[in-house]
């Protein structure tokens, strides 16, 4: 990934459609990368944490080091060993131990930095038996914990996939066959993690209890709508309201009750029966020793959009920060923003810029290649066509849309007419095959940056010149 100054800069996010758009492309490219800046997990986590006269202080939360013999350093998410690294680099010789989770080999790079951190990988989106293995030492790593124990935990997108500890009679093979299937059906994030939460040992507040009697002081970098405490990386450290029958109502809303290995099924019909412990309620983890704060999310990254594009000239609104649904309802939506601007110069006149964030969901039926923000940008190409002087970016915020290695995709007014005319794509096949990778790539639409290093859901930026 291009980077300036360990930042994404605006040359890794141009491309064929964001580059003939002339400024209207490179004021996009900056506006966006002043979004990813704002959320960079380092300076999040790394201006939350002080320490000062044998006191750690995690904003207004004190912790006197004269209370406890040993500090801990456990976390895992997309982000974690950035996050990891501010606390290291704020607390230093003060910390026992220090282990994280991740995705991205490149963070194998980190591992023994300050000679406290080991880092270890998982899998994501489909948890792995890498997963399995390195949450299991990671837990195995930590001693005994006793009332004169703090433990420090950071959490950030992917934690979901790549802290699993599944329970008892529940495969690898189980959840990743769940995984898929929830995925390809459209399911949101926390309809995917309350069956998570139902089948995993440390999630819906596991953690928090495993780590008992320690106080514990949990650092999160939000990547779901709302920011839910419990449903970020399924929460290990908090409470959690939903039930077994709640998961099995996510199953059978979707219709994929017959699809669920029976092993899954079985489990959460016992819990729902009461034959298999519930996840922790409120009231069941002591909240005096459990402290959650939320260090970045989604509405930060376009709030700095925000600030960005009026610095830049336009006219700049937020129009929400938790856009959900079917991408072929999105796409609609934001269309509908598009030619009232056009029109009207309502919500913002031009030169406009109009921000969302969220995280849309794609309903899988075809076998094509895509993530969800190239597939909105392909059910917006035949809305905008023709319309002249219109940039619209959709991008995954920790730089992967997707299997794929784009992070999202851009197009303009001449994207549908230049695909029907120079390339004789038909886009309904491809919107048809759930194939959108290949669409933008013969356009030259295709962002890719790489990981980001962060991961607050997406953001969508439309440009009217």
């Amino acid at each position: 990934m291009s980077q300036e100054n360990g930042f994404l800069n605006k040359i890794s996010l141009m491309n064929k459609v964001i580059s003939r758009n002339g400024k209207l492309g490179s004021d996009a490219c900056e506006i966006l990368s002043a979004a990813i800046h704002a959320v960079d997990p380092y300076t999040c986590t790394f201006e939350r944490v002080h320490l000062y006269n044998r006191k750690i202080f995690i904003d207004q939360n004190i912790f006197d080091l004269n209370q406890f013999k040993r500090v801990f350093l456990i976390g895992f998410g997309k982000a974690a060993v950035p996050m990891a690294s501010a606390v290291i680099d704020k607390l230093g010789s003060i910390l026992f131990q220090s282990t994280v989770i991740t995705k991205d080999p490149k963070f194998l790079t980190e591992n023994g930095l300050g000679n406290k951190l080991s880092v270890y990988l998982g899998g994501h989106p489909l948890p792995s038996s890498d997963s399995i293995n390195s949450t299991q030492l990671l837990l195995d790593n930590l001693p005994e914990m006793t009332q004169e124990d703090l433990v420090i935990v950071v959490i950030s997108g992917g934690g979901s996939a790549l802290f699993t500890n599944p329970v008892r009679g529940v495969t690898l093979d189980d959840l990743q066959a769940l995984t898929q299937i929830l995925l390809k059906s459209g399911a949101d994030i926390e309809e995917i993690n309350t069956l998570r939460k139902h089948l995993d040992q440390m999630k819906g507040g596991g953690l928090a209890v495993s780590l008992q009697p320690a106080s514990v002081a949990t650092l999160i970098l939000s990547d779901v709508i709302g920011d839910r405490l419990d449903v970020i990386a399924s929460g290990p450290t908090v409470s959690d309201p939903t039930t077994y029958q709640d998961a099995i109502d996510v199953l059978d809303r979707y219709a994929v009750l017959d699809q669920v290995p029976l092993a899954i099924l079985s489990h959460l019909e016992k819990g729902r029966d009461g034959l298999a412990p519930e996840t922790l309620k409120p009231g069941q983890i002591p909240t005096k020793k459990n402290l959650n704060l939320i260090v970045g999310t989604n509405f930060h990254a376009a709030e700095a959009a925000l600030i960005q594009a009026k610095a830049l000239g336009y006219h700049a609104s937020i129009i929400t920060s938790a856009l959900t649904g079917l991408t072929e309802h999105v796409a609609g939506f934001i269309a509908g923003i598009a030619y009232t601007a056009l029109t009207y110069d309502q919500p913002v006149s031009r030169p406009a810029c109009i921000i969302f964030g969220g995280e849309p969901t794609v309903n899988v039926t075809g076998d094509g290649l895509g993530g969800r923000n190239m597939d909105l940008a392909l059910k917006l190409v035949p809305r905008l066509a023709e319309k002249h002087g219109v940039l619209f970016i959709s991008f995954a915020s920790d730089g992967e849309d997707g299997p794929t290695d784009a992070a999202g995709a851009a197009i303009d007014g001449a994207v549908f007419r230049e695909g029907m005319d120079v390339f004789g794509l038909d886009i309904n096949d491809y919107i048809n095959n759930n194939d959108s990778y290949h669409y933008h790539e013969s356009l030259g639409g295709l962002i890719k940056t790489g990981a980001t290093g962060t991961n607050v859901n997406d953001l969508m930026l439309l440009l009217i010149g």
